[in-house]
């Protein structure tokens, strides 16, 4: 028998090798070859002979963090033997739930019960919050969806920060463009919160929460065009010459399209699209783009490192909404 046959949730434990006769050299030994990877004290991830990439190494950067992230948090809840929960961003993580800020450096669990489980590195250990667990695809329990939805928001995104309540709104999006919550659930989640500190602020950002933004870039925009006090549409069907266009979000008072630019847009669903695949998609773009404008609408366009600035996206939608009125008027 092989070590990586007694993997559960992808990771073992020093006991697991043990059982097979191996010592902490062979361990090192299997790290230091890039079989295995240490997560915390006595528990490892294991590669399976033959696997195109470990399972710690995704396609990008982000995907790996995630991929990490989900091992971390296995290991650390089976060291506590079904004493504590994947809470925050660390059950958003388990169940799929896109994030924005957060540390997954860092895991956050809850107790199960409130008893005195000691806390692990790596992680943050916090009191039960009282509500049945419920299990994540990989079999792993966490607080429910909701509940870690609004905590995000509470806590700080990374050591030394403040807390964000938008990853509360990034969060609740995503999941309800998964169906994974309600917006029920998620006004009974910020009810469980009451006069715990930060909630105004998160309870504020969850009211707008919509599934029909399809990514993190989206909300962030969305956000800031409420901030600014444009009132809009998401995902608007438009029709022309006998096709139909999906816009990401249109002013309701002026004929102005707002397109959201996120990489995924022009790879066609490829993780490592070709130049030359994503000339094809540039080139779909400005005729579809061509097209929109034939329908008498002005096309504004943001990438993701403008999404939260303001002061371009007041200029850039006004200068919109002026080309409209001179056209109409024209």
């Amino acid at each position: 028998m092989e070590l990586h046959e007694l993997a559960q949730h992808g990771v073992v434990s020093t006991a697991d090798a043990t059982s097979l006769g191996m010592g902490p050299s062979d361990l090192r030994r299997l790290v230091k070859s890039g079989a295995a990877r240490r997560l915390i004290r006595g528990w490892y991830a294991v590669c399976p002979p033959g696997a195109v990439r470990p399972p710690w190494e995704g396609e990008d950067r982000f995907e790996s963090a995630r991929l990490q992230h989900r091992l971390l948090v296995a290991a650390l809840l089976r060291s506590f033997g079904g004493r504590a929960l994947a809470s925050h961003h660390s059950a958003l993580v388990l169940h799929d739930v896109e994030l924005w800020r957060s540390d997954l450096g860092i895991a956050q669990l809850c107790r199960a019960e409130d008893d005195h489980s000691r806390h692990r590195p790596s992680a943050m250990l916090h009191p039960s919050v009282g509500l049945a667990p419920v299990v994540a695809p990989t079999g792993l329990r966490t607080v429910p969806i909701a509940v870690a939805v609004i905590q995000v928001g509470l806590r700080p995104p990374s050591r030394g920060a403040r807390p964000f309540p938008v990853e509360s709104l990034v969060a609740a999006d995503n999941a309800l463009h998964q169906g994974l919550v309600t917006v029920e659930q998620l006004a009974e989640a910020v009810q469980a919160h009451a006069g715990t500190p930060g909630i105004p602020g998160v309870r504020s950002l969850i009211r707008h929460a919509d599934g029909r933004h399809e990514s993190v870039g989206e909300t962030r925009l969305a956000h800031t065009l409420r901030v600014l006090g444009y009132r809009f549409t998401p995902q608007v069907l438009v029709a022309f010459g006998g096709q139909r266009w999906r816009v990401d979000f249109e002013l309701d008072d002026h004929p102005v399209a707002i397109e959201f630019d996120g990489l995924a847009k022009y790879g066609g669903g490829l993780t490592n699209p070709t130049p030359d695949q994503l000339r094809q998609a540039l080139a779909r773009e400005k005729w579809r783009e061509e097209r929109l404008r034939d329908t008498g609408r002005e096309v504004v366009r943001f990438i993701w490192r403008e999404a939260d600035d303001a002061i371009l996206v007041r200029a850039r939608i006004d200068d919109a909404i002026g080309r409209s009125l001179r056209r109409r008027s024209a």
